[in-house]
């Protein structure tokens, strides 16, 4: 098994000012995909391991509690959370070291309250 785990789904409230913001602090170009029965969908690109946000109106995100999405964040993690709080998210936790062997990580929180993480790795 190449990787354990092979899709995720952001759900929001907005796709439109979800795309802006993952756009912004991931740096890509989110593709808007809509299929009939489904709702509308941007697809986040990647090499590895795919996902997508997912549009619900109705969407409120969970207390911060539960399965934890960390992004790459080998090139350094400090852009990125410079590019949330740009975008309108909130850091939550900033750059923090863990120990020698396992590197860095921060939290942030999305437009819609998500929870989310990046790591890099130890140099």
């Amino acid at each position: 098994m190449k990787n354990t785990i092979i899709w995720f789904e952001i759900n929001v409230a907005d796709l439109a000012r979800a795309k802006k913001f993952y756009d912004h602090v991931l740096q890509t170009n989110i593709r808007k995909e809509a299929r009939e029965g489904y709702p509308p969908m941007g697809i986040i690109p990647d090499e590895g391991v795919n996902g997508a946000l997912v549009e619900d109106e109705d969407y409120e995100a969970p207390e911060h509690s539960g399965v934890m999405l960390y992004f790459d964040g080998s090139s350094g993690i400090n852009p990125y959370l410079e590019r949330v709080e740009e975008a309108g998210g909130e850091v939550l936790v900033p750059r923090s070291f863990v120990n020698e062997s396992v590197g860095h990580w921060a939290a942030f929180s999305d437009l819609d309250g998500n929870l989310f993480a990046f790591y890099e790795p130890p140099q």
